[in-house]
């Protein structure tokens, strides 16, 4: 059977000392210790997700002016080949006008060459007609 006597009595006493003393000295400086590592985590884990944001609204900002940078070389390099082409469209009007030009000169210059070969041959002509009546006939031709 069980037997009540002071023993019982001195280790519940010695039980609730030794709580109270391992709470003061042990259980509430761990738990304190505990606690504010728990808010450090979670302070350091807010402060973690607000650079990520933040880093996220740069990222985007960054994307953002890479494709209106983009779109406005795209638009550089249209505009810049439009020029181009308008120039080459310039320069091959003004060398077909030039051309035009230099072959009117030449036709030109062909027919008064022509005419002049014409008239030429038509003066030949008739000194080789006359040169050869005069051969066939064996006199002079008036």
């Amino acid at each position: 059977m069980i037997e009540l006597n002071l023993t019982i009595l001195y280790q519940v006493g010695g039980f609730f000392a030794l709580y109270f003393i391992l709470n003061t000295l042990l259980y509430k400086p761990v738990l304190m210790l505990l606690e504010e590592r728990n808010k450090n985590i979670v302070g350091r884990k807010k402060e973690a997700a607000d650079m990520e944001n933040e880093l996220q609204k740069k990222l985007q900002g960054y994307e953002k002016k890479l494709s209106d940078t983009k779109i406005k070389a795209q638009e550089e390099r249209l505009r810049l080949r439009q020029e181009g082409l308008d120039k080459e469209r310039e320069i091959f009007e003004l060398a077909k006008k030039d051309s035009q030009g230099s072959l009117s000169e030449a036709k030109a210059k062909l027919a008064a060459e022509i005419k002049a070969a014409m008239s030429r041959l038509k003066e030949d002509s008739k000194i080789y007609s006359k040169d050869i009546t005069e051969k066939f006939l064996g006199r002079k031709v008036a």
